[in-house]
This record gives C-alpha cells, structure tokens and sequence, in this order.
C-alpha cells in the first residue's frame, strides 16, 4: 500500500505541516505565527493563528485576484474563482488591506490576501464505514465536495449543492450510488442529502467530549467584546481561553447583554429567518460547525468555512470564530453535549452557560 508520505512527497507537500511564519515572512519550524487583534488586558495570550501550516488554500469568495506582490496596487495575474484550489508555497508580511491582517499567501498565481481563502490540510480519502448505528457526526476532509438529493451525480434534474473543507453533517446510512461510488446518506432538519463518502471523516467520540466538566455550569462564563473583536471564557472569573472573532457588521447586529447558550448543535445549515432567496442578503450555508445559539433571534457562536477573516466585523450577526475555536467553546459549555441528536436544548432558557457581549 502507497504510504501517505509518499503521497504527499509525491505533490510537493512533505515538511509544511509544521511550519510557521517569522518576521521575515519566511516558512520555518516552530516559531510563532500571526496576531489578530487585542483583547482586554486580562485575557489570555492568542494561541490562534491565521494559517496553520495547511499546505492548501481554497478561493472562499468570488474572484480572487493574484497579485505580483502583496499590495492592492500590485498588477493583477489572475482572477481565481470560487473553489479554486492552491498549493500554498509560503507566507509573506504585505499591506494590511482590512486593519486586522497583513499576512498574503505565496502560489504558483501570485499573492492571494490571506482573509479571502480558507486554509486547508491534505488528508488521504476516507475509509467508508458501513457500521454508522443510529447515526455519526462527520466532518468534510476536502477543500470542496458536491452534494445531492439522490445519490446520482449523472441526474441533469437532481439538486445539487457544496460542502466545503470542515462542514459537519449527520451521517445515517452508507449507500452506493448509481455511479458504483460509496455514498453517505446525511440528515439534516428538513432535508436529506447525500455526499460522496470518501469526503468526510466520522468524528470520534473522543473529540466531542466535555471539557472542564468538573467546573460547575455557574462559574463559566463567555466575553464577547465587540470592538476588540474577541472571544474569551472564563472560569471562577479567570480567562482559560480566547479567540479572535468576526461578529455582525454593525455593533447592533449583534445584540450587547447577558445571554445564555440554549440551543447547541454539532452542525447546522443556517439560513436566514427573515429573508426569502430573492431578497438580498439571502444565505444558504450547508453544515456550519458547532454551533452554540445564544439568543432567540438565534444569534450563535459557530465556526467559520466562508472566510478567513476573525478579528473584524463581518457577519449578519452570529459570532464567527475559526473552527478548533468554536469546537472547544461547544466542549467546554452547556447545554451538555448530545451526539444522537441533530440539536441539544435547555429545559429552560436561563439555564446554559451565560455569554455576555460588552461593546468594549
């Protein structure tokens, strides 16, 4: 069997899972990587960084110009749609086009603004597993994977959909579609879809488990501050954790109070309530990753596949956070976890884990 070394060195992708970036904006190992934005004070250091390592890049929005140097006044050499994939040759330190982030990323194209694509890792295809009992959590392990509603690619009249790299679905059944592929059926709350099995991997029970579970519920608290642009929680009233964020555009979008988690699902397919797809401002986002719902209007804390951005305002309102970030918050907070359930709630409103966002 071809080792997954052997693949990797075979694509040119050996020796950059490690690497970060310096001053110089050159790749070594181990030193540190890129701040976002400023907490308060008291909170703890930033461990997030804007790019990992991951040898890959997806083009998040549409149209993403490569540049001959890091700067918006730099010629263009191509405009790179969509979904594009890149292999990311390196990072460099250029002009910080929105406030919070200088870093561009280094291709074959030219330089792409880091906040404008989703960074992504290589991993071999997924092993389909027939054996799901009542149903799994998987998350999607490539840049981009096509979904249906029958697990017929070749059906002209079939809907078709994306899922992108990190999306997470409820796999309930292992099919085989009418092109001999192995297929994952996949609930969601009103529909079933399908999605080619190799593109996801089923999360383990390991990853999903409570953290601090010995911390009563009461002395747990999240700090949302919205000009800081931070995430940060705290227990016995000490931060333990903290996290850039993109919340509503405007600070009103985003509602300052006390609130509380009630309504915390593993992934989600958000949709606006109050909007109809010919209305502008219309979204359609396939498994948003952990998502913790704290007010009724549900306003989450949630991941993020759409950008690369945490450390500025962008959303409708939901608290954006990169997605390791918006996974501990959904571990560490209660409603407790339930993964049998497309949805965990409280009995009661008051009773899960208080998130109070400051204009600070």
């Amino acid at each position: 069997m071809t080792s997954r070394r052997t693949i990797l060195k075979s694509i040119g992708l050996v020796g950059l899972g490690s690497l970060t970036l310096t001053n110089a904006g050159k790749w070594i190992a181990g030193e540190g990587g890129v701040s976002t934005a400023h907490a308060a004070e008291t909170d703890p250091p930033f461990t997030y960084q804007r790019w990992n390592g991951e040898p890959l890049a997806r083009i998040a929005g549409t149209n993403q110009p490569a540049r001959v140097e890091p700067n918006i006044d730099a010629d263009i050499v191509e405009r790179l749609p969509q979904n594009t994939v890149v292999r990311v040759r390196g990072l460099v330190r250029g002009e910080k086009v929105y406030p919070n982030n200088d870093l561009w990323i280094e291709t074959r194209y030219g330089y792409l603004y880091a906040s404008l694509v989703q960074p992504v890792n290589y991993h071999l295809p997924a092993v389909p597993i027939a054996d799901l009992g009542e149903g799994r959590w998987a998350e999607v392990i490539v840049p981009y994977s096509e979904s249906f509603k029958v697990p017929d690619p070749y059906n002209k009249d079939a809907s078709k959909d994306y899922a992108y790299y990190g999306c997470i679905f409820y796999v309930t059944d292992l099919v085989t579609g009418t092109d001999g592929r192995s297929w994952y059926k996949i609930q969601e709350m009103y529909q079933t879809i399908y999605l080619p099995a190799t593109h996801l991997r089923l999360i383990p029970e390991s990853e999903l488990t409570r953290l601090s579970p010995d911390v009563p519920d009461a002395d747990k608290h999240i700090v949302v501050r919205l000009r800081a642009q931070t995430v940060t929680a705290y227990e016995y009233d000490q931060p333990v954790f903290s996290s850039p964020c993109s919340s509503g555009i405007f600070i009103e979008d985003t509602p300052v109070g006390e609130h509380r988690i009630f309504d915390k699902r593993i992934g989600d397919r958000m949709v606006p309530t109050s909007l109809t797809a010919q209305e502008e401002g219309w979204y359609n986002l396939p498994g948003v990753p952990y998502c913790s719902y704290f007010t009724l209007k549900y306003v989450a804390l949630h991941g993020c596949f759409w950008h690369n951005d945490f450390g500025r305002q962008r959303s409708h309102g939901c608290v954006n956070l990169p997605n390791e970030a918006a996974k501990w918050v959904y571990r560490w907070s209660t409603p407790p976890i339930n993964t049998s359930e497309l949805y965990t709630k409280q009995n009661y409103y008051n009773e899960g884990t208080k998130v109070i966002v400051v204009n600070e």
